[in-house]
């Protein structure tokens, strides 16, 4: 049997938490580029390894993962390495705190609190978060999505977590799909 590579814990958090690391990015993007000068991009804060596939989610598919949140669905969990080290120049070491799994998931909620698409409402209105009132803010904020985390400096390792969580399904086809 396959031996344990990576530990990986996992913690419970709400929504918000994720909506408060974008705005500590979106305050000051460059600050972030700076401590992560190898990271390609960012999704919800968190930097992605040049080696990670580029967002690919459409429009319908991140409007789907919206509405889900807003339902209560079970989200999964995303994947971030714990692992972090600086380097001589006090930026972080390549893979540190690097996001391994959840990048469309990520990015879709981003894209979403970003005003970069809406979702239907339960009148099948299409509303952005701009316009969704407090009290309903709160209750999407409040939702939960748990964070797995590894901590490892072995790039190798990590590609091969990344591997496995990423690829480890196959698509299924319009005719598979459960609803009309």
């Amino acid at each position: 049997m396959p031996q344990k590579q990576l530990d990986a814990t996992l913690q419970m958090f709400q929504v918000d938490m994720l909506a408060s690391n974008l705005e500590a990015y979106s305050i000051d993007p460059a600050r972030a580029r700076a401590k992560y000068p190898w990271a390609t991009r960012f999704a919800m804060g968190h930097p992605l390894a040049p080696w990670q596939r580029p967002a690919v989610w459409t429009e319908e598919q991140q409007v789907r993962f919206i509405t889900s949140i807003w339902m209560g669905s079970d989200l999964g969990s995303y994947l971030v390495n714990g692992w972090y080290e600086f380097a001589k120049d006090g930026a972080y070491e390549v893979n540190s705190e690097v996001l391994l799994d959840g990048q469309q998931r990520l990015t879709a909620l981003e894209g979403y609190l970003l005003g970069k698409f809406g979702v239907p409402d339960a009148d099948g209105c299409v509303r952005y978060w701009s316009e969704v009132g407090d009290k309903e803010r709160k209750r999407f904020l409040g939702m939960p999505f748990a964070q797995a985390r590894v901590h490892s400096s072995d790039e190798a390792a990590l590609r091969r977590v990344y591997d496995l969580r990423a690829f480890g399904g196959t698509a299924h086809t319009e005719d598979q799909r459960a609803s009309a």
